[in-house]
């Protein structure tokens, strides 16, 4: 073989786009780069640390100061500097368990940050399906566009032969060439929104989608559900991260009670003096001071903000409970509206099928005695038009089914 065209061959495969991206791994891309996600992630991060400043409430505490003083008596020689410095470590040896309380309502919103993450996880999921078959979807809408234009194309020119033959009326020529341009319209909105989906699918994979990177198609005549398990609808993720927050709030409610409580804290203290600021003394007699200190303390009243923080938790607690079960029903409707939709999806296709296949007859037809002077302009325009209508109507029978499924496994977090 000759050696220059060894040499060109893998130039030209680099050239070309030998990759197309497929649905699952657009999916598995999102779940990298999706920058909402990563916010949820962060968020879910930050409510963990959380849980390590309630623990912090378990730790002893160390405090240092320092204070130094210039006297301005000093310059008569009348007054002294001094200074001082102290170590304090202190602890809470009781809080009426507010700490305990507020320690485990923490871990509590942790879990459900935890849920909601889950939650945004299977909602990106579902978003990256739903743009991958909108813009297959457009992109068979453009091939659908662009026959159309063709099949006026050729009428016109057909249409401009017979008139100068004078086998055809001016205005139906006039009626034919408008036709064509209506459709060569169709044909640039249905580019432009092609342009626009992928952009959309691009924003929902975090940007990382080539502009010359091909996107596989979906393949599947038939397609079957999995056996759902309506009882699986109450272990869905944003069911789990309200009843968390449930639990959540009656732990702030226990926490609160612990302001009815005494509090108790030791604290050991060890001050250092001087006569200058390096904390030398010119007296020996000047002795460090060491001091152990317990603090008892109990708030008998306080305007009634306790009792009224009560009243708000509770309140709290019974909205969100009302939340949960308009939740549970909520999702419950979603589930027989996706059911629906699929089986209306796949009767749907079936239908399209058959009258996309006598479209099609009907305008080999209509072309046929349109050639003939049978039929007029009108005839075939109209021909052309159930052609594309049913082939739009087939197009989007098919990947609404994908569509429904999609919507079912979200709904079961598939």
């Amino acid at each position: 073989m000759n050696k220059n065209i060894l040499k060109v061959i893998p130039v030209f495969f680099i050239g070309l786009n030998l990759y197309a991206l497929d649905i699952n791994e657009a999916v598995e891309i999102s779940l990298l780069n999706n920058n909402n996600l990563k916010k949820q992630q962060y968020i879910y991060d930050e409510a963990k640390e959380n849980i390590n400043i309630s623990k912090s409430s378990y730790q002893p505490k160390l405090d240092l100061s320092y204070t130094y003083n210039a006297n301005a008596e000093d310059i008569n020689s009348s007054g002294k500097d001094n200074s001082n410095a102290s170590a304090v470590l202190s602890y809470n040896l009781f809080n009426g368990l507010t700490d305990k309380y507020n320690l485990k309502s923490s871990e509590q919103l942790a879990d459900t940050s935890m849920y909601n993450y889950q939650a945004a996880k299977y909602d990106l999921i579902y978003s990256v399906k739903q743009y991958y078959i909108t813009y297959l979807k457009s992109l068979k809408n453009i091939e659908t566009q662009n026959n159309a234009f063709k099949l006026l194309e050729q009428q016109y020119k057909d249409s401009e032969n017979r008139f100068a033959q004078g086998l055809l009326a001016r205005n139906d020529l006039l009626q034919v060439n408008a036709q064509m341009l209506q459709s060569k319209q169709d044909l640039a909105r249905a580019k432009a929104d092609s342009k626009i989906a992928r952009y959309q699918l691009k924003n929902v994979l975090g940007g990382s989608l080539d502009s010359n990177e091909k996107i596989n198609d979906l393949q599947k005549e038939k397609i079957m559900l999995e056996n759902y398990n309506l009882e699986e609808l109450d272990s869905r993720s944003e069911i789990k991260a309200v009843k968390m927050t449930i639990e959540s709030l009656v732990s702030q409610k226990s926490a609160n009670k612990g302001n009815y409580m005494p509090s108790a804290d030791l604290s050991l203290t060890y001050t250092k003096y001087g006569d200058d600021a390096f904390l030398d003394v010119d007296d020996s007699n000047v002795d460090d001071q060491q001091t152990a200190t317990i603090n008892l303390k109990w708030n008998l009243f306080n305007g009634g903000k306790d009792s009224s923080q009560d009243i708000i938790y509770q309140k709290r607690l019974l909205q969100t409970k009302e939340a949960l079960e308009d939740l549970k029903l909520s999702i419950k409707l979603q589930y027989e509206e996706a059911i629906e939709e699929f089986e209306v999806s796949q009767l749907n296709f079936e239908t399209a099928k058959v009258s996309l296949e006598q479209s099609n007859e009907n305008y080999k037809i209509v072309n046929n005695r349109f050639k003939e002077g049978l039929s007029s302009s009108t005839d075939l325009i109209n021909a052309n038009f159930l052609l594309s209508s049913a082939k739009q109507s087939f197009d989007n029978a098919y990947y609404d089914r994908f569509l429904a499924k999609a919507s079912l496994d979200r709904i079961f977090e598939k």
